[in-house]
C-alpha cells in the first residue's frame, strides 16, 4: 500500500499508469482510512491537510481526482472546490461532508464537484463514487479518441463537438461547460426528440451502468439550462416531461467536424 505523505517522495514513488487521487482532509485518521482503502484498490495516493498543502502539491505534480473535506483550517472547501474547476486541466472533485441537507449538497454540485458524499460514509459507498466520477472522465476523455471524435451535433444554430467538449451558441460564442454538464448534454443531443429518464441520463450517452446520483442530474440539468437560456431559444432547447423525464425538443444533425 502506498500512500504518499511527503511530496518530495512523489515522482519515485508513483507509477505513471496508475489513476492518482489527492486526499485533502485536515483528519489524519480518515486520510490514513481512506488512504489505504484506495492504495489497496490500486490507486496512487498523495495526502493534504489543508488548502495550502494542496496548492503545493499541484504546483509539482497532476491529480485524477481530489476528495475534499469542506470543513478545512485554512480556507473554505467550497472555494477549493471553485478554485480546482479552474485549473487546467481540472481534476474530478468528490466532496465529502458532515453537513448532508439537500441544501449543502446542492450548493456542493453548483459549485462544481463532480460528487457530493455525506459523512460518515460507508467507505466502499465512497470508493464507488469515487470510480464513478474517474470512469466518467475516463470516457470523455476517450471521445476525442475513437469513432465519435469528429462528430459535431447541430441543432439550432448551436454546435456541440465530441472531441473538444466545446458548446457554441448560434452567434459562434463559446459556452463554458463542466464535465458533467457535457456528458449530460451529450447524452441528450445523441437521442433527440426521445424521453430520457433519470435513470438514462444517468448512464450517460452510451449507456452502461449509473454514473451519476439522481440528484446531480438534477442540479447539472438545472445548471445547463441556465447556460443555455442566455441565448433567445435556448431555454426552449430542453423538456420537462412531468412523472416521465428530459426530452431534447430540437432536431439534431450529427455531421463531422473534418
Amino acid at each position: 500500500m502506498t500512500v504518499i505523505q511527503d511530496i518530495s517522495s512523489v515522482s519515485k514513488a508513483f507509477h505513471p499508469v496508475r489513476q492518482r487521487i489527492l486526499l485533502l482532509d485536515p483528519d489524519q485518521e480518515a486520510r490514513s482510512s481512506l488512504g489505504d482503502l484506495l492504495s489497496r484498490h490500486e490507486y496512487e495516493v498523495v495526502v493534504a491537510s489543508s488548502g495550502r498543502q494542496m496548492d503545493r502539491i499541484l504546483s509539482e505534480i497532476e491529480v485524477d481526482i481530489v476528495v475534499l473535506d469542506i470543513m478545512l483550517p485554512d480556507e473554505g472547501g467550497l472555494s477549493v472546490c471553485g478554485r480546482l474547476r479552474n485549473r487546467t486541466p481540472s481534476p474530478g472533485v468528490v466532496v465529502v461532508s458532515a453537513f448532508a441537507e439537500e441544501s449543502d449538497i446542492v450548493v456542493g454540485l453548483e459549485i462544481g464537484a463532480d460528487d457530493y458524499v455525506a459523512k460518515p460514509y460507508r467507505p466502499r459507498e465512497l470508493l464507488a463514487r469515487i470510480r464513478s466520477v474517474l470512469r466518467r472522465r475516463r470516457d470523455c476523455g476517450r471521445a476525442g479518441r475513437d469513432d465519435d471524435r469528429s462528430t459535431v451535433y447541430r441543432f439550432n444554430g448551436w454546435r456541440l463537438s465530441v472531441a473538444t467538449h466545446q458548446l457554441f451558441d448560434p452567434y459562434g460564442g463559446a459556452v463554458d461547460l463542466s464535465s458533467a454538464e457535457f456528458t449530460l448534454l451529450w447524452t441528450l443531443v445523441s437521442r433527440p426528440q426521445q424521453i430520457l429518464t433519470r435513470a438514462q441520463l444517468m448512464q450517460g450517452p452510451r449507456g452502461g451502468e449509473a454514473r451519476a446520483g439522481a440528484q446531480q442530474i438534477n442540479v447539472t440539468m438545472s445548471r445547463l439550462r441556465s447556460k443555455l437560456s442566455h441565448v433567445e431559444g435556448g431555454p426552449q432547447l430542453i423538456r420537462t416531461v412531468r412523472y416521465e423525464g428530459y426530452l431534447f425538443a430540437a432536431a439534431v444533425e450529427r455531421v463531422s467536424a473534418d
